[in-house]
């Protein structure tokens, strides 16, 4: 079931690089884009440590990997589409950065529940 959601998750990821970009709510926040690449890769990260079923500093190291080459692929995916979307390079930054937090505070989460 955990290996579902991580994959699910995953999916859900490729699925939202791949709207077309006028198709996408248009948000006046001040850059809340790279606030969404943050947070949906902070999720990414904390549903694969959480996933995984191998020690905790194998996890980190695999899902760092695994996690920060999804992150630029996703960019580049996105330069590929035949429409509106293009990759970025901030973007990609933003999703290292929130699946480093989501990963780093699963570890320390881990260690002081396992006190």
């Amino acid at each position: 079931m955990k290996k579902a959601l991580a994959i699910g998750w995953t999916l859900v990821i490729l699925a939202l690089c791949s709207i077309p970009g006028r198709s996408l709510p248009s948000v006046s926040l001040l850059e809340f884009d790279k606030v969404a690449h943050f947070g949906i890769f902070a999720i990414l990260g904390f549903v694969w440590m959480w996933a995984l079923n191998q020690p905790l500093r194998r996890r980190v190291v695999t899902v760092l990997i695994g996690g920060i080459a999804y992150a630029g692929l996703t960019e580049v995916y996105q330069g590929m589409l035949p429409f509106e979307r293009t990759p970025d390079v901030y973007d990609a930054i933003a999703n290292t950065a929130g699946l480093l937090v989501a990963v780093f505070g699963y570890v320390v989460w881990e260690k002081r529940r396992s006190r």
